[in-house]
């Protein structure tokens, strides 16, 4: 039985894009009789597929610095002479700092994913820090934009480089598959009146994913139209970064916007969250790197505003399969909002099946997990020749 090892920091984001990633690929080996193993510092997410088989070892890969790069690495080689890994996947750059070199050493074939754009190229230091990235046999890329990305920034990586679409799972985030009872579960907590029309914000709380401008939205909106009755719903953690959630909540109250602006923090039950909206928003004032909102909301049918740049544009096609807005343009969200809220019914459901049609189209999960699998294949395959 061949063992492919995945490593990442931690498994405390339930809808985090990394940590989702992670799980889909470890169960899918599982399922195809690999043995199936994640190094992280763990988290609540750290057991979901132990019943499927898949095994999890904690090492400490939250907390960075020169002390903890060497426990790291300590502890990361005497796990790997009990796990024995094939093939190592590395997702996140501390961890590919921390042991890239060690498993070039031990001759083990070593794939990378580039999650992010990773801002600091312009810095000598902190563009080597990001290339370590590009440090496998294989770079994946999630993305067109990621892809062209890393093509930019390190044109000497780019034959390393498959990009692979991030996958959604169509059937787990599809509006037939939601139960009335699970829909009411969701409600039942928020406490608002049934003819509100739910703005939903699915991220965690940090400043550039914009949270900010769609609370300066929500103000436009209420200056523009009274009488239009909306709540703003985020859903998301904080991340151990309260400070922020402080600030939105004292935003909130100088905008007057206490009774329209509801904190849900992390939810499992997503495509219950989902259901349950009117408009999905997807505000990042930053590139997203493959934009997995945008594409959840499309699975569920749902009307989605994006912001205009990053991997959202490879999902959204304004006006087709949802509607693209210029970033950190408040203005320009209200009036989308607004727009979209008065369009007819057809003409919604018909973006949503626009977009639904797309996502099972070019965001398919199997084919995401046929195409990795693919690649650590390979590459044993390629090692074991050399071997021999």
């Amino acid at each position: 039985m061949k063992t492919v090892l995945q490593i990442l920091p931690s498994l405390k984001k339930i809808n985090g894009g990394v940590e989702r990633g992670t799980l889909d690929v470890a169960k899918e080996l599982a399922q195809k009789e690999f043995k199936s193993v994640i190094f992280s510092s763990g988290g609540e997410m750290a057991d979901k597929y132990k019943y499927k088989g898949v095994d999890h070892y904690t090492i400490e890969l939250e907390k960075k610095g020169i002390f903890n790069f060497f426990s790291c690495r300590s502890k990361f080689m005497k796990q790997v002479s009990i796990v024995k890994p094939d093939l190592i996947h590395i997702r996140s750059r501390w961890p590919a700092f921390c042991f890239s070199g060690l498993v070039k050493k031990l001759q083990i074939p070593l794939v990378t994913t580039y999650h992010g754009t990773y801002n600091g190229n312009s810095f000598f230091l902190k563009r080597k820090y990001n290339q370590v990235m590009t440090s496998g046999e294989v770079t994946i890329t999630i993305s067109k934009f990621i892809d062209d990305h890393i093509r930019y920034f390190f044109p000497n990586q780019t034959s390393k480089l498959v990009q692979i679409n991030r996958g959604i799972d169509s059937e787990y985030f599809n509006l037939k598959a939601v139960t009335e009872i699970r829909k009411e579960k969701f409600l039942s907590s928020l406490a608002i009146s049934e003819n509100s029309h739910i703005i939903l914000l699915p991220a965690r709380l940090t400043s550039w994913k914009g949270h900010n401008v769609a609370l300066d939205a929500a103000k436009i909106i209420i200056e523009k139209n009274s009488d239009l009755n909306f709540v703003l719903v985020f859903v998301g953690s904080e991340n151990s970064k309260s400070k922020f959630t402080d600030k939105l909540k004292k935003k909130i109250k100088k905008l007057n916007l206490i009774n329209r602006v509801v904190f849900c923090g992390n939810i499992s039950d997503m495509p219950a969250v989902y259901s349950v909206a009117d408009i999905v928003l997807s505000t990042s004032l930053e590139p997203e790197a493959f934009g997995r909102v945008s594409a959840e909301a499309s699975s569920m049918s749902k009307p989605i505003i994006s912001s205009n740049h990053g991997g959202s544009r490879e999902i959204v096609e304004n006006n087709v399969t949802g509607w693209l807005v210029e970033p950190n343009n408040p203005e320009e969200l209200a009036n989308k909002i607004i727009s979209v809220l008065n369009l007819p019914q057809e003409k919604k459901d018909l973006i949503g099946a626009n977009g639904r049609k797309k996502v099972m189209k070019k965001f398919s999960l199997a084919e995401m997990l046929d195409k990795t699998l693919e690649v650590y294949e390979e590459l044993i395959e390629r090692r074991q020749n050399i071997n021999n």
